[in-house]
This record gives structure tokens, sequence and C-alpha cells, in this order.
């Protein structure tokens, strides 16, 4: 069984960074949100690679950008058969994913799409602990607040145009960890973390007892080698 490993924050607050650390050798990136990678030597170790014919290379590509969810589960299940020298999976965002199908079908009328898009979302998210043992799937999102029955304002997953996949399903029960992205201010420059625990008013987990801190450095490279220490 896979770990699948959600880490959720705003637009610019540190999600994509966070691969900085993995080794290009054993990360394969699957980039939703259609843009270039913000870390250095980005271009050089990732690269989408092509066929002669013009199809991808899957066995020589280690970054694609696409944000249609059947070919996204396709590359998923590729990736685990065919490529054992890939260990990490970054989705990058399924937040664009989301959007994606809600926009390609906008023109069409009632609320039957949204189930469609939530089935879409359930299929793709369900299936991460199925794939490769030895595979760390990593999904990223964009989160919301709402008020609760309380009048409480909590943090979650965002799901766009609509409370059809929240109503559904809870992507969050499906993942081993979820990490929250956070920025302080230290000294008048921007301090990026991930946070660690549920304050109450976010989704945020992980495993009791593998982080001693509430903030740890946004470093997946971290959060996954001390994972896999705490599970030996």
């Amino acid at each position: 069984m896979a770990t699948p490993i959600l880490v959720m924050g705003e637009i610019g607050t540190g999600k994509s960074v966070s691969i900085r650390n993995l080794d290009p050798k054993t990360t394969f990136i699957i980039a939703s949100d259609m843009k270039p990678l913000t870390i250095p030597n980005s271009k050089t170790n990732y690269k989408t690679i092509l066929k002669e014919n013009g199809k991808l290379d899957i066995a020589a590509t280690n970054y694609y950008e696409t944000k249609d969810a059947q070919i996204v589960k396709a590359l998923l299940t590729q990736i685990s058969n065919t490529r054992p020298d890939i260990k990490v999976i970054i989705v990058d965002t399924i937040t664009s994913i989301i959007t994606d199908e809600i926009m390609k079908r906008s023109h069409e009328k009632g609320f039957g799409k949204y189930t469609d898009v939530a089935l879409d979302a359930y299929e793709l998210i369900t299936m991460l602990r199925g794939l490769r043992e030895d595979l760390t799937i990593v999904v990223m999102s964009h989160t919301e607040d709402n008020y609760d029955s309380e009048g409480v304002l909590k943090t979650s997953f965002k799901v766009p145009a609509g409370k059809a996949i929240g109503n559904q399903f809870k992507p969050e029960a499906y993942f081993h960890m979820i990490l929250y992205t956070d920025v302080s201010m230290v000294s008048n420059k921007p301090e990026y973390s991930f946070l660690t625990e549920n304050n109450g008013k976010n989704t945020c987990r992980s495993p009791l007892g593998l982080f001693s801190e509430y903030k740890i450095p946004n470093d997946l490279s971290y959060v996954i080698s001390e994972y896999q220490k705490y599970e030996q």
C-alpha cells in the first residue's frame, strides 16, 4: 500500500517549493497547475521527453503538465507499474484538476456534472493507496475557510464551484498525513513552514509522535525521510 500525503495551503505559501530537496532521479511531478517550477535547476532536473511519434516517453520522463483527471490516473498507474526507480510522485495541485473538470462542463445545466466531478476526484484519491508499496504520493491542494454549524471559522480542503465533493466524501480522510503551509514574518523576512497538528480549526494531522514540533521546515524530503524512519 502506497503512502498518500496531502499538503494544503493558499497560493504562494510554499507548497511547490517544498519539493526542492527531493531527488529528481526518484521523483515524478504531475504539474496540474501548468506553471514552471520555482526551484533551482528545475529545467535541468525535471523534463518531459517525447518519442519520435510525439507520444510521451514515460520511461525517460519525470515531469508532465496536465489537468485531465483521466490522464493523471493513467500516469499514476503507469508510474506504479513500470517505473520502479520512482519513489515519490507529486500531484500539484488537485484543485486545478477539479476546477478544470468543472470548467469543461460549465455549459451543462443541472447538478449532475458536480456529482460526476466528485466521482472523478474520489476515484483519483482512493486509488492512491492501491499503488506500489514503496511509493509516496504527495497531493497538493488549496484551502478554503468556512463557518461550521456552531459559527466557528474552520479551514479545510478547497472544493471549487460548490460543495458536491465535500458533501459526498471527505478527501482528507484518505490520507496518512495532512500538512498545512504556514508563513510567518521573522526579522522582516517570510519563513515558510508546515504545520503538523490540528489546531482545532483545520484538518491538519500527522501520525502520533512522528514530529516533535508543531512547525517543521516546508521540506518534503525531510517529511518523507522522517516518516520512513517512523515506520521502520
